[in-house]
């Protein structure tokens, strides 16, 4: 605290961050964005960051994009990771400014080539669809392969799908199925859906309607709308025979 008060921009960061997430006090979301906002103000980019995103997301302050883009480009331009990742954030879905998703890939490779496994996914996303150039498949591929090295598990969905689909890669419904029962068993329920429907269909795996439904149940009880629908049809085509 006494480091804080006399103007040290990490304390005050660290401070931040207790008022924040409320560790051994209080939370105080006001207090948080004032400590971070002290360190922003001394040129801190953890700061920047921590405080850009509270005015975006209007916690513990009044919204002010403009305010927070500027922070977040001065602390990305510091080479503050999580900023570079956030301004990419903040093109691709065009919050302050105006959608531009050149700028947002630009921003994210910045990130991923920091160390961010988040911005190669996303990178990877705005290659496979094409939203920065043409459509690259081998190279959204190269990128989930990465992520899902390191246990990033849409990652490793999406590289499952290109292989079932033989997008980018070589059709291989074998390494699909391993990609999604990894995701799976760390309760993605996309995984979980995919590894049901290719159970009914027997692509890639044993045509099984039971291991369907257990797949499909598990993926509905996480929220999973269509694995719901589809467990519902399958409940029901039972009931009629």
């Amino acid at each position: 605290m006494d480091r804080a008060a006399n103007g040290d921009p990490h304390a005050q960061t660290a401070l931040g961050y207790i008022y924040y997430r409320g560790d051994g006090t209080p939370k105080d979301l006001n207090r948080a964005f004032i400590w971070f906002n002290m360190a922003a103000e001394a040129g801190d980019p953890e700061g920047e960051c921590n405080a850009a995103y509270m005015l975006v997301h209007a916690e513990g302050t009044n919204a002010n994009l403009e305010e927070a883009l500027a922070m977040y480009r001065d602390a990305a331009a510091k080479g503050w990771v999580q900023a570079q990742f956030n301004l990419g954030h903040m093109y691709s879905d065009g919050l302050g400014v105006e959608q531009d998703w050149i700028q947002a890939a630009g921003w994210y490779e910045q990130a991923m080539k920091g160390g961010s496994v988040p911005a190669c996914y996303r990178l990877g996303v705005i290659r496979e669809t094409g939203k920065a150039g043409p459509p690259d498949p081998a190279g959204a591929a190269e990128l989930y392969q990465r992520c899902a090295k390191v246990g990033y598990d849409k990652a490793a969905v999406r590289l499952a799908l290109l292989y079932v689909e033989g997008r980018g890669v070589q059709r291989n419904l074998g390494m699909a199925v391993k990609h999604l029962t990894t995701a799976a068993k760390n309760n993605n329920a996309e995984a979980m859906l995919w590894l049901g429907k290719m159970s009914l269909s027997g692509e890639g795996m044993v045509k099984s309607k039971r291991n369907a439904q257990q797949w499909l149940s598990k993926a509905a009880a996480r929220g999973n709308k269509e694995a719901g629908t589809l467990l519902d049809s399958l409940t029901e085509e039972s009931l009629h025979r």
